[in-house]
């Protein structure tokens, strides 16, 4: 029985320490005096991911912390460049957080790669290319535009969408923004 007990205790406890709240995660990063982007990685994707998992909600407190964490990580030295340029970002208005859900997007799409298929898009300048043309640039940039085009595709989830954006969601979701996107 008081094993039983022990299992059952651990079988509470266990997911609360391994998975805690983003809001207490996003506690101990600011409580951190050597922030280590290496150190974050994994909660800035689950920040990410629990961003594109929920509708736009201000008065939520997890869906605050996940927007907080994601700023607190643009502001530390990363592994990483996030291409904020060309049409398609700037059909994008930030009255709507259209443009930083479009950059939480590019960040998740790379963590993704990264965590999960272990490949390391950094979409940092090359000697030789031109940085719009490289090969990671336009990739992070695409798949960031699907992930924030179906979120914000989405009605349920509180983005409105500007009539210059409204041009590539069609776009998405007949199958053939890669069509108009480079343009």
């Amino acid at each position: 029985n008081l094993i039983m007990k022990k299992i059952t205790f651990l079988f509470f406890i266990l997911p609360i320490t391994l998975f805690g709240q983003l809001s207490d995660s996003l506690e101990v990063m600011k409580a951190d005096k050597n922030v280590s982007y290496k150190n974050y990685e994994k909660l800035l994707f689950r920040a990410t991911n629990y961003i594109f998992e929920n509708p736009v909600d201000l008065k939520s407190q997890e869906f605050i912390s996940a927007t907080q964490i994601v700023n607190f990580c643009m502001n530390i030295e990363t592994e990483m460049g996030i291409p904020t340029f060309g049409n398609f970002f700037k059909s994008l208005t930030n009255d709507d957080k259209q443009q930083f859900l479009y950059i939480v997007a590019m960040i998740n799409y790379g963590l993704n790669q990264k965590i999960n298929y272990n490949r390391n898009l950094e979409c940092k300048p090359k000697k030789g290319e031109k940085y719009s043309e490289q090969v990671d640039v336009k990739e992070v940039q695409i798949e960031g535009a699907k992930i924030v085009l179906k979120y914000i595709g989405n009605k349920n989830n509180n983005v409105k969408i500007s009539s210059q954006t409204k041009k590539y969601l069609k776009a998405y979701e007949n199958g053939n923004l890669e069509e108009i996107f480079f343009e």
